[in-house]
């Protein structure tokens, strides 16, 4: 063979090579670490196939873990040396890049823990859950999805449960508003009517804002200070930050009524907007008795109460249950079990190495 031809042909072999050592992390994703019963249905794909440890799957294909066997079952994704996420037992996601690159984790029920890297650029990785995207994320953070199907008395909804670890931080946007930051163990959970009428957002840890978004900009980067059409709300643990949700009757825009509460429940705020306009009306200081934060039976858990009503008596009318048993979740005590034993998921984080 010509002696230019075997330099090609040698030249072409090292370029595949290093092609093929880049593509899991540019075209492809890589399965590690499965265990138990973990399938994917690869992008194009009709039917789910055991997941092979070190395999690399395309964008667009579905991975799931299931719950049954002798040992629970769960895989890590991994998007590049430092960026990965990990898929506890009962957990499905879709794995798909959006146009602008970002590798984006849909989960469609179950719990996926993060760990990405320090340096990674906000956007790389993202987690999409049915009531909003974190759309940066860095270090150790965890994300809960829930649907919970209608009962003859309580209408469907879905549970989304933000946590970020020590030393870790994530951002969160959904309809009408977004978590700027949550940090270092604080966490919040997002609870919504499959037809977005109503939601409801507890602080589960840390004190933080929720930035209410009166504009059509889902995530707009302009300053807080400088942009009319945020309202920024204090949170703190238990306090809550409740949306009502309507089509006007003339035109068709989404209105939004607004209601926070202390952490004892009592009504702190309330107001209402017109998506896309920068005014906002009905903006009352207010500070009751009410029970706000506690609801009764699984009926009253998403009521159809007018946001006026919801402002100046109890605005699910109930008796004792806390909101979280009412809605399927723990009540206050279980929550803050939860959160001793988020802090001491030892090996949980270690999926990349």
């Amino acid at each position: 063979m010509d002696k230019t031809l075997r330099l090609a042909a040698v030249a072409a072999v090292a370029l595949a090579a290093v092609s093929a050592f880049a593509e899991p992390y540019t075209r492809l994703f890589k399965v590690i670490n499965p265990v138990g019963e973990c399938f994917v249905r690869p992008a194009g794909a009709t039917a789910f196939e055991p997941a092979k440890k070190d395999k690399a799957y395309p964008f667009g294909s579905v991975v799931q873990c299931g719950m049954v066997g002798k040992e629970e079952s769960s895989m890590a994704l991994r998007f590049s040396e430092n960026d990965g996420v990990r898929l506890l037992p009962g957990t499905e996601v879709e794995v798909i890049m959006n146009e602008a690159g970002s590798r984006v984790v849909d989960i469609k029920k179950g719990l996926v823990v993060t760990r990405i890297g320090v340096n990674t650029p906000a956007g790389t990785v993202m987690v999409k859950t049915p009531v909003g995207t974190v759309v940066a994320l860095n270090g150790n953070c965890k994300v809960k999805v829930e649907a919970v199907p209608a009962t003859p008395k309580a209408q469907a909804f879905n549970s989304v449960e933000l946590r970020a670890e020590p030393m870790s931080q994530m951002k969160f946007v959904g309809p009408q508003f977004i978590i700027p930051v949550l940090k270092n163990g604080f966490g919040a959970n997002i609870l919504t009517t499959a037809d977005e009428s109503y939601t409801i957002i507890t602080d589960l840890l840390g004190d933080y804002q929720v930035y209410v978004n009166t504009g059509v900009d889902p995530d707009p980067d302009k300053p807080v200070e400088e942009n009319e059409e945020i309202q920024p709300i204090k949170m703190s643990t238990k306090s809550a930050l409740k949306f009502w949700r309507e089509a006007a009757p003339v035109g068709g825009r989404r209105i939004v009524s607004v209601f926070a509460t202390t952490p004892s429940g009592k009504g702190r705020e309330s107001f209402a907007f017109a998506v896309g306009s920068v005014n906002v009306a009905s903006r009352t200081t207010i500070l009751f008795d009410g029970a706000t934060n506690e609801l009764a039976a699984a009926d009253s858990a998403f009521p159809a109460a007018s946001p006026t009503a919801a402002a100046t008596e109890d605005a699910f009318g109930g008796d004792d249950a806390p909101a979280s048993e009412a809605a399927g979740g723990d009540a206050p005590a279980a929550q803050e079990t939860k959160q001793s034993e988020a802090s001491s998921d030892e090996g949980l984080y270690d999926f990349l190495f």
